[in-house]
Formats: C-alpha cells, sequence, structure tokens
C-alpha cells in the first residue's frame, strides 16, 4: 500500500510540472540582410548588390512544456529587409508571421534552445528603383533555423530565414529574401 500512495505522489508531482507554461512578449532587433537577386531581363548592365541591416519588431507566444522541453512559438512581426542595389538603398517591408518550434532543456532559469520552423510574409512598403509594387510580389514564405537563450523573462535569439518563394516577377528573373536575424525579446 505504501509504494501505490508514493507512486501516486511521484506521479502526481511529475504530471502538475507537465502544464503547459504559456508567455506573451514583445521583441525587437536587427536584420542583416542577403538577397538572392537573380539578373534582369532585357538590362544593359548586371545588378550590383550589396548586403545591407533592417530591423524588425512586434508581438511573440510562447507555448512551452518544461520537462520535456519543447516549445511553439509564433509571433507576429513588422520586419524591413533591405539592400543596396547598384548603389541605391531598396528595402521592402513585410508583415511576418515566423511559427518556430523549439527544443531545449530548462536549466532553473536558463533555457537553451535550437529552433525550426515556417515563415510566411506578406509585403507592404516598397522603397528605391528596384523594388517596386509592381516588380516584386507581395507574398513570401520560406524556412528558418537557428537558437537561443531564455533567461528569467528575457529571450535572446539568432535566426537565419532561406526564403524559398521567388517573389520577383516581371523584370526581375529572381528574387529571394534571404535573412539574419538577432533579437531581443521580453515577455510578461
Amino acid at each position: 500500500m505504501k509504494k501505490i500512495i508514493l507512486a501516486i505522489v511521484i506521479m502526481a508531482c511529475f504530471v502538475s510540472q507537465i502544464n503547459a507554461q504559456i508567455n506573451f512578449g514583445i521583441k525587437g532587433g536587427l536584420n542583416f540582410d542577403n538577397f538572392k537577386v537573380g539578373d534582369v531581363k532585357n538590362a544593359k548592365e548586371k545588378l550590383t548588390v550589396k548586403n545591407s541591416s533592417g530591423w524588425q519588431a512586434g508581438a511573440l507566444l510562447q507555448i512551452k512544456i518544461p520537462v520535456i522541453g519543447i516549445g511553439l512559438q509564433p509571433e507576429i512581426l513588422y520586419t524591413v529587409k533591405k539592400a543596396e542595389i547598384n548603389n541605391k538603398e531598396n528595402s521592402i517591408s513585410y508583415f511576418e508571421v515566423p511559427i518556430n518550434f523549439q527544443w531545449g532543456p530548462d536549466l532553473l532559469i536558463l533555457h537553451p534552445f535550437v529552433m525550426f520552423g515556417p515563415y510566411f510574409g506578406y509585403a507592404v512598403n516598397f522603397k528605391g528603383d528596384t523594388f517596386t509594387k509592381e516588380n516584386v510580389e507581395k507574398l513570401d514564405w520560406g524556412f528558418g533555423v537557428g537558437g537561443g537563450l531564455d533567461i528569467w523573462k528575457f529571450q535572446l535569439g539568432a535566426r537565419y530565414s532561406f526564403g524559398l518563394k521567388n517573389v520577383g516577377v516581371e523584370n526581375l528573373e529572381e528574387l529571394k529574401n534571404r535573412t539574419l536575424s538577432l533579437s531581443l525579446a521580453y515577455k510578461f
């Protein structure tokens, strides 16, 4: 009888720890953009593309199961992706929704993790001569991988996103987003 009671107590303690933790937070950071740009059809000269940096800001929802160490973190971000093309600044601003699957051990107040998952974006603003409403498709999607560290209510993260969709239309043969994002988030 003592063994059964002990097993029930241990199981109750374990089950109470499995409850998912849900946190809402705000997030911001830098984007280091590297557009994959193909040739321009019927162009007299080849495009010269230099990497540039943009920024991101938005909100996140983190759902994680502490004992197992897995989690899900969907986000909604306003992100600005920039490039210097033929010595002129160009940018595309997106509303982006990354859905990050996370895994990592809980170490008291530290939680290192790796993450991966898809992202979906919708272009809302264009600046410059090369990226315009007419030659860039508004819908974008891709896949990201990265990692980070949760420290108390803060989250440091790094993610590399591979745009899988060619968003170039008309005279741009190929235009795909490639972005390294470094971010800091605060969870409530």
